[in-house]
């Protein structure tokens, strides 16, 4: 049975030891400073996986990245899983003190809390994920979506907190980050048989009991956005008897209000979830293949504005000038970025192309004219990329746009800078420019070869992108890249023994960490005195 006040009194004892503490906290939780959150897959709500606050790791020191640690998660092969991306949980107090923390999701159902800056296990907590009975199409790599809940005080100033003692009052809702003096953290897990877990960060307990958030289990699952107290979930090819859609559930209502834009059969695509807008009042998602539906709203072969709060479409754009059939891509989360006053979104879409729109009206009267689009990049099209797209500001205020490219390159787009042929991947980079009064994407670098590269992730003026190799034939492989030029900087050589499977990458406080397909986390990064 649930007992929360055991919780309490366990954490309200280490929060008393720590006030003794607080001088040695600069030494303690060193790994967070110089280092910015990573509390989402993506790093943001708007997908970019740019880690703008990093400060460990530049170009000057980039060529001393050297492995750190190996930590083997779990030796089960019983499963085959997609391994979810390492989140950041910044220093927690724990039962053990100060620890700079990661979070991630395992096999077997298992959350793990690690300790980035030393590779040890803090706590680990197993799921008793119940399959439930056979439904609609079964699809492999099934995943456990997770997302960190940042503290939000409710009480006012000089209002005196509530006692850290008080018993839950399980007629409200639950507000993790909410209602004591220091102020929980949490990270809620969605499980695959569709139930939704919210756990205390310091010690990975319950924090209140599950609820459900989806209506059958092992569906093909995105990962979590948050924005407010409402909680975010894309569902795609019909997995498991879950119908497709955008899903939300509102954890400020007492019931656990569920809503869902549903597209009827037609897949919601990207592993990364919707993007939110900047101002957190739209999210934006790509829709795979099927027939349009105006009365309901559903537009397939596109990108689709769904408002957060009444999770109906309130825009849609479908690529008119390269054919209303041509499928989508069906593993690639768009982006969004402020840009000139208003929000851009960039998408990669039907026929391996990328497209950039105004959020301000997506594909403007017709709904099939974006601000641009560019020619084919992928020789095989659509399913030449996956994961996300990435994006930054370079020290110039130039913006980028970076596409991760499985196998050779079309031949449209000629890239300014190249570094060798790619047969087998590559990273791929974009300037966003006006050009003759037209907002244009201009072609700029390759990367070398990269075999299956994760989507990419930028710090300190570098990307960082994973080649993942391939099951039995290659191991994974980091690189770092030259964000302007696409050079190579970095190597791991064959420091890492096993193939990854559309693992991707997180960083923070100088650690880079990734998961590869034998379930071991792996942090490369500037190694620094313990």
């Amino acid at each position: 049975m649930y007992r929360r006040g055991s919780v309490m009194r366990r954490l309200a004892i280490v929060a008393v030891l720590c006030v003794g503490c607080a001088f040695v906290w600069p030494v303690t939780a060193r790994g967070q400073f110089g280092g910015g959150g990573w509390p989402r897959p993506g790093a943001d709500p708007q997908l970019t996986g740019w880690q703008k606050s990093e400060r460990r790791i530049s170009r000057d020191d980039a060529k001393n990245l050297k492995l750190l640690w190996k930590l083997k998660l779990s030796s089960d092969s019983s499963e085959k899983i997609v391994p979810t991306e390492a989140i950041f949980g910044g220093v927690v107090i724990t039962e053990k003190g100060f620890k700079d923390t990661a979070i991630v999701m395992g096999p077997s159902n298992t959350l793990y809390s690690v300790d980035y800056e030393l590779g040890r296990i803090i706590w680990q907590r197993h799921f008793d994920v119940q399959s439930g009975p056979a439904q609609g199409m079964a699809c492999q790599n099934a995943r456990t979506a997770a997302a960190l809940i940042q503290p939000q005080p409710v009480f006012g100033r000089g209002s005196p907190p509530p006692s850290p003692f008080a018993r839950e009052d399980t007629t409200s809702p639950r507000r993790i980050g909410r209602g004591v003096g220091f102020a929980f953290r949490g990270v809620y897990v969605l499980t695959r048989d569709g139930s939704l877990h919210e756990q205390i960060l310091s010690n990975g307990e319950d924090y209140a009991p599950a609820v459900k958030f989806l209506p059958s289990a092992n569906g093909n699952l995105s990962d979590l956005t948050i924005i407010g107290s409402t909680l975010y979930v894309n569902t795609s090819h019909g997995c498991g008897g879950v119908p497709n859609g955008v899903w939300a559930l509102d954890m400020s209502t007492p019931e656990y209000k569920v809503n869902s834009y549903s597209t009827n059969g037609i897949s919601v695509s990207g592993l990364d979830g919707p993007a939110q807008s900047t101002d957190g009042k739209t999210l934006y998602a790509i829709t795979g293949s099927g027939t349009p539906n105006s009365t309901s709203g559903v537009y397939p072969n596109g990108v689709i504005a769904v408002d957060p709060q009444t999770m109906n479409a309130n825009d849609y754009f479908r690529p008119i000038s390269i054919g209303a059939t041509a499928r989508a891509d069906s593993d690639v989360s768009p982006l969004v970025f402020a840009y000139k006053g208003r929000d851009l979104v960039a998408a990669y879409l039907a026929g391996g192309r990328l497209v950039l729109l105004d959020s301000t009206s997506l594909g403007g009267a017709n709904h099939g004219t974006p601000l641009y689009q560019t020619d084919p990049i992928a020789k095989n099209g659509g399913s030449g990329a996956w994961g996300r797209l990435a994006s930054f500001e370079d020290k110039d205020g130039i913006r980028w746009i970076l596409v991760s490219v499985r196998g050779p390159l079309a031949s449209g787009n000629r890239f300014a800078t190249t570094n060798g042929a790619t047969p087998n991947g590559s990273v791929v980079a974009f300037k966003v420019e006006e050009q003759n009064d037209q907002t244009v994407l201009t072609p700029e670098w390759v990367s070398p070869d990269v075999t299956n590269p994760s989507p990419a992730a930028i710090a300190g003026g570098l990307v960082f992108t994973l080649a993942n190799g391939e099951s039995k034939k290659s191991p994974a492989k980091l690189y770092v890249l030259d964000a302007t030029t696409g050079a190579p900087i970095y190597s791991s050589g064959n420091e890492i023994t096993s193939s990854a499977n559309f693992a991707s990458i997180s960083m923070s406080g100088g650690n880079v960490l990734f998961v590869t397909a034998d379930s071991t986390l792996y942090s490369f990064g500037i190694g620094i005195e313990h």
